[in-house]
């Protein structure tokens, strides 16, 4: 058996977010992963403090957020991704000028410029409280990524190309992360840091943003329930996530 860098993205692959469970197959197969040797990792969207206390205490000693524009290993920052604070001034303006809000991450905050019933659906899909608006929060912290929450952001896209990129959503709306960022380019400066690197890399994902991530592992497992788009980018398609998906990829491709 390898000795692999195991990645799990959280919503939809980890975290069921209808009802906001872990199903407990997936406890026992990332327990017994650890056990046999493995390196374990989650790879989010999600800045860590909005990482569920539920995922921080099982066996995981690294976390790559903000679709990879943070990297915590072992309790250490050892990367960090942001999006220049100029680009995210004109962003705000321009998606204020289209009577659209935005929304802003850094690693210990994230805030709206507005709130209307497609943000509020936003968080609400994925388990999150609304947060409150901060209307200086980038001029204060460095933005990791930042939310559009609507499909209408193809002319957005296309006038920041050189400077972002729009991850859709699978429902609607997008993450905006730098033009360099994504969770593969994470996953990359995180094999550089490591003392012993692994003999493979195996990437558990469901989303858009997962793709990528899907594509650098040697061994890309999509969730039953991803989108065929997705599904396409896999080397294995596993259960959905209601049908204990992760441990039945875990046993099949003889993980433990």
């Amino acid at each position: 058996m390898k000795k692999s860098l195991i990645l799990f993205d959280i919503d939809g692959t980890i975290l069921q977010s209808d009802i906001n469970e872990i199903p407990s197959s997936t406890i026992v197969a990332i327990q017994k992963l650890k056990e046999a040797g493995h390196e374990l990792a989650v790879a989010t969207g999600r800045a860590l403090f909005l990482v569920d206390e539920r995922i921080r205490q099982l066996p995981f000693n690294t976390f790559v957020t903000a679709n990879g524009q943070h990297i915590m290993h072992q309790g250490e920052v050892i990367y960090e991704n942001a999006i220049p604070t100029e680009v995210i001034e004109s962003l705000i303006e321009e998606a204020k000028a289209m009577d659209q809000a935005v929304g802003l991450l850094t690693a210990t905050r994230s805030t709206v410029t507005g709130s209307d019933e497609a943000v509020q659906e936003s968080f609400k899909r994925v388990s999150i409280e609304m947060p409150e608006i901060l209307p200086d929060l980038h001029k204060e912290e460095s933005i990791l990524q930042a939310w559009f929450f609507t499909e209408n952001f193809k002319p957005l896209a296309e006038k920041y190309e050189q400077h972002l990129r729009f991850v859709p959503w699978i429902s609607f709306g997008a993450d905006i992360v730098p033009v360099n960022g994504s969770k593969a380019e994470g996953i990359k400066q995180l094999v550089q840091h490591l003392s012993e690197k692994p003999e493979q890399i195996v990437a558990f994902g469901d989303g858009y943003n997962d793709i990528e991530m899907l594509q650098l592992a040697d061994i890309g497992v999509a969730m039953g329930n991803a989108s065929d788009a997705v599904k396409a980018h896999a080397d294995f398609i596993t259960k959905p996530i209601d049908e204990d998906g992760i441990y039945y990829a875990c046993e099949k491709l003889g993980l433990f």
